[in-house]
Order: structure tokens, then sequence, then C-alpha cells
């Protein structure tokens, strides 16, 4: 039934709401204008009233298939918990930033490995003018989502033989799992994931409070800000703790996918989101090669086991690198030679283990990604090196470079002055 279902699949259009695709079945809208009906005593008829036209709202119907439809599911439902408007991309509607007003799934009874899904969406801009680095950044997207499914599909394929000898086999892989995961419980609890909450609120907080890339929410307050984040942390110490009851590589391989992701989304800053998932794109546990057949099962599955992890830390790593919003030509070049570097790692080890199918999906997501960070590098200032014979202050040295006193934070930010008001006589700065 599945197969037919992905036959099916091919033939309708893709949509994706905060870079996740699905398929769509059917689509309709709401248009209008919003009017204010007034009656007055004594006399006939009622007075209309135009306040303007009505927000646009959307109902999208579809499902998600395959081996990967569970996971789709899940980061569906994430991004439908998160805060403020997303980006829907739709076949016919096209671009637009949008609020999830509503956002329903089930499974059908007798079938499986599909979720029907349904949503309901208010439009809030009209995003046509970014369309180019929109599409780059929607590719990325679907590489990510393609590299999580071979992953999946690989582990379980290449797992098989080896977890069917009994639950030692099963107990090795989850206990790599498990591992792998308490690098989420220190990501998500470390001072960087403090400041990257804070980088949402509107106004100068310090130095080490801005953010590269995350959204301003004008109505956010520190309290708030902090709740939030410890709400975050439980979600992901709760995704931590359920690796240890995982009994299956579907499972192993649904859960370690959907963690990063959970870890991602609970971080509002891209370059701090690139940062803490970093750690959980090296997984490599001390396996003990064996010519016994439990040994060499059980060592089949840790190798395994760590590269679904490695992989899924990837996928994430190459969404948040979309949302990354480098301040200077020279960040985004060494962000993609690290970036790069890293996949490349990745991709001499899928080879090595004759994963063919992890290998081409580690290597277009790799090309998705560079082609991304370059081409916004191109488009950036450089950084300089500037020198002056006086400590001066920062308003002062803002004003002389950019003739713009309030871009001084910025020369604070790079030079990391002891104080403002004296400024080091040489320092890095942007060219423009």
């Amino acid at each position: 039934m599945s197969g037919t279902l992905l036959t099916t699949a091919e033939e309708y259009l893709q949509c994706s709401f905060r870079g996740i695709p699905f398929v769509v079945l059917g689509s309709g809208g709401t248009n209008g204008r919003k009017q204010a009906v007034h009656d007055y005593p004594g006399r006939d008829g009622i007075w209309v009233e135009d306040l303007g036209r009505a927000a646009r709202s959307y109902r999208i119907v579809g499902f998600t298939v395959g081996a990967l439809c569970y996971t789709q599911r899940n980061l569906l439902s994430q991004a439908a918990e998160q805060e403020g408007a997303g980006l829907l991309m739709h076949p016919s509607i096209g671009l637009i930033t949008a609020n999830l007003m509503r956002f329903s799934w089930r499974e059908p009874d007798g079938r499986g490995n599909v979720v029907e899904i349904e949503m309901e969406l208010v439009e809030k801009t009209n995003l046509l003018s970014t369309l180019i680095v929109t599409a780059l950044h929607a590719t990325i997207a679907v590489s990510a989502i393609a590299l999580s499914a071979a992953s999946s599909s690989s582990y379980q394929s290449r797992t098989a033989t080896s977890l069917a000898l009994g639950n030692s086999v099963i107990t090795a892989g989850r206990d790599v799992a498990s591992g792998w995961s308490s690098d989420a419980l220190t990501a998500i609890r470390s001072p960087r994931a403090q400041a990257s909450a804070v980088s949402v609120l509107d106004g100068a907080y310090g130095r080490y409070a801005g953010g590269n890339g995350s959204d301003i929410d004008s109505s956010a307050t520190i309290d708030g800000v902090l709740t939030s984040l410890t709400a975050n942390r439980a979600t992901v110490e709760s995704a931590v703790d359920a690796f240890e009851a995982l009994d299956s590589a579907a499972d192993i391989a649904s859960a370690s996918q959907s963690l990063t992701e959970t870890l991602r989304s609970s971080i509002a800053d891209p370059a701090a989101q690139i940062a803490l998932l970093w750690p959980l794109a090296s997984c490599s546990p001390t396996i003990v090669t064996s010519s016994a057949p439990i040994g060499a099962a059980i060592a089949t599955v840790q190798s395994e086991t760590a590269a679904l992890c490695r992989r899924a830390a990837l996928s994430s790593i190459a969404q948040a690198c979309s949302e990354w919003v480098p301040a200077s030509s020279t960040e985004a070049q060494e962000m993609t030679e690290s970036v790069v570097a890293l996949f490349e790692a990745e991709e001499l080890i899928a080879a090595d283990a004759g994963d063919d199918a992890s290998y081409q999906a580690i290597h277009a997501l790799r090309a998705d990604v560079a082609k991304d960070l370059l081409g916004r590098a191109a488009k950036l200032p450089d950084i300089i090196t500037i020198t002056r014979n006086a400590n001066l202050p920062a308003l002062t040295l803002a004003q002389q470079l950019y003739a713009d006193a309030t871009r001084a934070d910025e020369i604070i930010g790079r030079a990391d002055p002891i104080h403002p008001a004296f400024m080091p006589t040489e320092f890095e700065a942007l060219s423009s």
C-alpha cells in the first residue's frame, strides 16, 4: 500500500511549511473586507463601515508518506508549536509568511507509513521579493529531509540481520544513541543557549546578547524568554530520556533525527544552533571487534548507530546554516569551509562503508549549503583592520568610519574593548 502511495505522491505537487515538505491534496482560502455593521435606534436599515482588507486565510489538506512520514509529522508538529509566523511554500499560492492557526493529523486505519495532515493559516507578508534566497533555503530543507530518509532507511536495512540476534545487540545500539543524546542536554543547559534566548528581545542588552538571524519579538519580555527557555529544556530532556526505552531500529532512527530538530527549534539564534549542534556531529563509540557472531553484530550496530546520529546532526546543522545571517564575507567563507569539511568527513565514512544512498544525500546537501553560503558571501562586506593613533570612543569611530554613530555597538562587538570610551588603536571592522 505504501509503495502505491509513494507512486501516487509523485503525481501531486509539493508544499512546505518552515522548510518541512509534504504532499498537497487540496487547498482553499478566504478573502474579503473587514466590515463593521452599525444599527441605530429609530432608523431603518444599517450602516456598514469598511475597516480595510481582511486577513487572507488558507486551508491546506495533504499527507506525508514513506519511511520518514512519522518524522515529517513530528517536525510539522514542532513547527506548529513554534512562536511567530513561518514560511509557507505552496505550488499555486506562492511564497508567503503565515501564522499557523490550526494543525491536525491522523493515521488512516489499516495503512502504514501514511499520515494525513490538515492546516489552517493566516497570511502575514508576501515574500515574492525574496524568491531566490527562499528557494535556496527550501532546497536545503528538502535535501536535509532526503538525508534523513536515506540514513534512516540505510540504518534499518544494514542493521536488520544484526538486531535479529537478540536484546544484547539492541541494547548496544540503544546505548550508543543514548550516550550521544547526552550532548543535547549539555547544549540546552549551556550559557550559549541562555544567551541565545535573550537575542529575541527588542533593545540593547550588551555585546553578548545579539543573534545572527534570530527574529526580534517586540512583545517578548525577559521573564517570558526565561520561561520559554525552561520549557524548551524540559522538552529536550524528555526527548533524551525517551532513548532509554528504544527497542527497534526504526525507533532509534526516528528518535535520533527528531532530537536534533527539537534542539534546533529550542534555540532562537541560528549561530548558537550551529555551535551547539556541532558536537553532536561527532559520535565515535568504543567498538570492540570480535570474530564471534554476536560480537560482530554488536560492532556493526554500534558503528551504524553512530553514523545515524552524526547524520541527524548534519541535517539540522544544514538547516541552521540556511537561517544564519553572517555579518561579513569573511565570516561566511569561514563557515563554508568549516561546514564543507564536516560534511566531507562524513561523506568519506559513508563511501568507505559502501553506503551509496547516504553518500549521495550527504554530497547533495553539502553542495546546497555551500552554494547558499558562498552566494551570500559574495554580497557582504569584507573585514579590514582599522588603525588609529589614539584610544578613541566607539561613537566617534562609528561616525568616522561609517558616518553612522548607531553602528558603535557593531564596532564594540568586534573589538571587544575593556571600555567603549577607550577603543584599541588597532581592531577589525567591516569595510562598508
